[in-house]
């Protein structure tokens, strides 16, 4: 009986772990006037079939490119909440984990920086200044801000504002970032 309660309350401890990573990991991902990475539902862009054809291929590719990033992230962060977990918990193998999860996270900025740039190349320069005036008003690809999957604080590639799936606020760096 003391076994089955010990292993109770590692699984309850565990989950309690794992709900504000799920926030972490579907925040941010705002539906408004503007949904996501999706620069077809930007107001007034008026993007040609080609363009939106070119688009959707370079976002294809895109979530493809991080799934493995994102499942490897999630594996490693269950990883460190484990390590958080054991009786005597070993601080250089905590240290260690966390540096793989920042250095997976890192990878997926950086590719979505290079999708948002190949998008945002997509575009015509009347179009490139628009969605600057977008994100300028605050209604698109700026710093978005959505609800996360989960309790607590999301955080993500937010775009735009309004509200995602879920309880608990998101925020993200949002679409296009310095585009000089």
């Amino acid at each position: 009986m003391k076994k089955l309660m010990v292993f109770l309350a590692a699984i309850l401890l565990v989950t309690a772990f794992v709900m504000p990573a799920d926030a972490y990991r579907g925040g941010g991902r705002g539906h408004g006037s503007c949904n996501g990475n999706d620069l077809s539902s930007v107001p007034g862009l008026n993007l040609t079939a080609e363009q939106k054809t070119k688009i959707t291929d370079l976002r294809t590719a895109y979530l493809k490119d991080i799934k493995p990033l994102q499942d490897k992230m999630h594996s490693k962060a269950g990883d460190l909440r484990l390590l958080w977990l054991e009786k005597t918990p070993d601080e250089a193998k905590i240290r260690a984990t966390e540096k793989e999860v920042r250095a997976l996270r890192d990878q997926i900025h950086d590719k979505s920086t290079d999708y948002r740039w190949a998008s945002y190349k997509v575009l015509t320069p009347e179009q490139q200044a628009l969605l600057k005036e977008n994100k300028a008003s605050g209604r698109c690809f700026g710093p978005g801000q959505g609800a996360g999957r989960g309790m607590g604080q999301g955080k993500g590639p937010g775009m735009g504002s309004g509200m995602g799936p879920g309880a608990g606020p998101g925020m993200g760096p949002g679409m296009g970032g310095n585009m000089k």
